[in-house]
């Protein structure tokens, strides 16, 4: 007995290592984004490494939550520390129930909504130079109407993977996610594991985001002077559906991105950008693996793609960050898939074109007001950007894009009001977006016009990989969709260590069509979670 009691001594304190990364929740990042906003760390690759955050600030404090002393084990483990913990010199181990529970209706089909997610946390120190991590995910859900269409249409819950039926109306679906973090010396990071990534300061990514599923992989980050330098090397699966045009169960493909971050100055931060994707076999059973010629981490991968006449997916891009007045940030990304300035500057809608665009801004501390945030963002996607060719290349996993959850050819706009106080959070969210969708003609073809990055593109073939207009291809072109989403969240944090908080909020999407006309869903909620990893239904 006094062994367990001894096993469910929590920690007030920092954790001796921090090598572990913060799970990518919303609500975690949000507390402390005014801080390392601010600040002159790398902030546009993430997760961030706990490390890198406690240089700036400690989160346990960033909310401004009013401290509390609890006598018990089991006031510690509600209001202040990890549930479990073991703490010595050189091993430290810290464990939680993982949970959300929510309740809901949509108005609109009159159907009640829920989650019942249960998972478990591990993190752990070895020394001062090791963590690890592993969560696990099992869940039940009933969604809003349109999010269960995506799911029955694609076979995944947005973010979460593959899915069963569950009940009535309802599924099953479930999520694992681990890695080893090992930090030599303050200069270089290597993690394995299986997880997922983001690259931007914003809240869309153009050039890598946390929208898909997990996926393994293997990074390297190196930090020197005013530089970060990061490899990410990764594992994708294509799964067939409906939506990919039946590329085919589970086939593998692989990518490889570097990413270099420097601050040129107090107030800049450029970023540059490049990856490459390529399929690991075919629907033959020719198999190709891993390309060794990816595998240098400094080479620039378009001029030895072009060299080996590689039929592979380049993108490359730029990642922009500038503090203003240590009170504005403004941020913006530039993708270029396939690019021609001949092309650009004639101005015809040339289908190759394949660029994006995003730019936003963070004004802190708001009209003068303390802890109130106004985050505007636009997204710009050019037609086909994302795909290629081979469809079994596009810049996509399990059913869902690696960037932007629209695709491609559409323009969003989002924006959002944060205010905090003590425990307290109010978020509204306003977002507005046009995309452009295929159509289904007389004699049954499917267009091709852009937005389903999952099909094959090329200017001649047959069926849909066909492009039905080489010029003339403008964004959103084909049947026309506009979304009104509005969102207003209230919520009510427990603990600081594991972001347990109440939250009830109420929302409504508005999406029209000249084909399905206007469908209306307004929805609200109620429910108790600790920290999730984001999952975006905001489409």
């Amino acid at each position: 007995m006094k062994k367990l009691l001894l096993f469910a001594i929590l920690i007030s304190g920092a954790l001796h290592a921090q090598q572990y990364n913060l799970v990518m929740d919303r609500f975690a990042y949000d507390l402390i984004d005014p801080a390392m906003s601010r600040s002159a760390s790398h902030t546009s690759f993430k997760p961030y490494r706990m490390a890198d955050v406690l240089e700036v600030v400690n989160p346990d404090t960033a909310a401004g939550v009013p401290q509390r002393n609890p006598k018990t084990w089991a006031g510690r483990a509600l209001w202040t520390n990890h549930t479990l913990g073991l703490d010595s010199t050189d091993f430290q181990l810290y464990a939680d129930p993982l949970f959300a529970f929510q309740a809901g209706q949509d108005l609109q089909a009159n159907k009640t909504t829920y989650l019942n997610s249960r998972g478990l946390q591990i993190l752990g120190n070895f020394g001062n130079k090791v963590s690890f991590y592993s969560s696990f995910w099992e869940n039940q859900g009933s969604f809003v109407g349109y999010a269960d269409s995506f799911i029955t249409k694609n076979n995944v819950v947005p973010g979460w993977g593959r899915v069963k039926p569950f009940g009535t109306n309802a599924w099953d679906f479930a999520m694992a996610t681990g890695y080893i973090s090992y930090s030599p010396n303050r200069i270089f990071n290597f993690q394995f594991g299986n997880d997922k990534q983001f690259i931007g300061d914003g809240y869309r990514s153009l050039l890598l985001s946390d929208n898909a599923f997990t996926f393994p992989y293997f990074k390297i980050s190196t930090t020197f002077w005013k530089i970060r330098y990061t490899n990410l090397f990764s594992s994708y699966q294509n799964i067939g559906n409906a939506s990919n045009s039946g590329i085919g169960g589970y086939l593998q493909k692989f990518s490889t991105i570097h990413h270099l971050s420097i601050n040129a100055t107090k107030w800049l931060n450029v970023g540059l950008f490049e990856s490459i994707v390529w399929q690991g076999g075919d629907t033959s059973g020719a198999r190709r693996g891993f390309d060794v010629n990816y595998l240098n981490p400094i080479i620039f991968y378009r001029p030895v793609e072009f060299s080996r006449g590689s039929p592979d997916n380049v993108l490359i891009g730029l990642n922009l960050k500038a503090l203003i007045l240590k009170k504005y940030m403004l941020y913006g990304q530039l993708l270029l898939d396939e690019f021609s300035l001949q092309e650009v500057r004639a101005g015809n809608g040339w289908w190759a074109n394949k660029q994006g665009f995003q730019l936003g801004w963070k004004f802190f501390d708001f009209a003068g007001i303390k802890n109130l945030t106004w985050q505007n963002e636009v997204n710009v996607v050019r037609p086909y950007t994302y795909g290629h060719f081979t469809a079994a290349q596009s810049y996509t996993h399990y059913a869902q894009p690696l960037a932007h959850p629209l695709g491609a050819s559409f323009i969003e706009n989002v924006q959002f009001l944060r205010y905090r106080y003590k425990r307290w959070g109010v978020e509204a969210k306003f977002l507005y977006a046009v995309y452009g969708a295929d159509t289904l003609s007389a004699a049954g073809v499917m267009s091709n016009v852009g937005q389903n990055i999952f099909v094959g593109t090329a200017e001649t073939g047959q069926g849909p990989t066909m492009v039905p207009s080489i010029y003339g291809n403008t964004i959103a072109q084909g049947l026309r969709n506009t979304i009104l989403f509005t969102d207003l969240t209230v919520s009510w944090l427990i603990n600081v260590k594991t972001n347990m908080r109440i939250e009830a909020g109420v929302s409504n999407r508005i999406r029209t069509n000249n084909q399905d006309g206007t469908l209306t869903t307004p929805w609200f909620f109620f429910g108790i979670k600790t920290t999730m990893p984001n999952r975006y239904t905001d489409f």
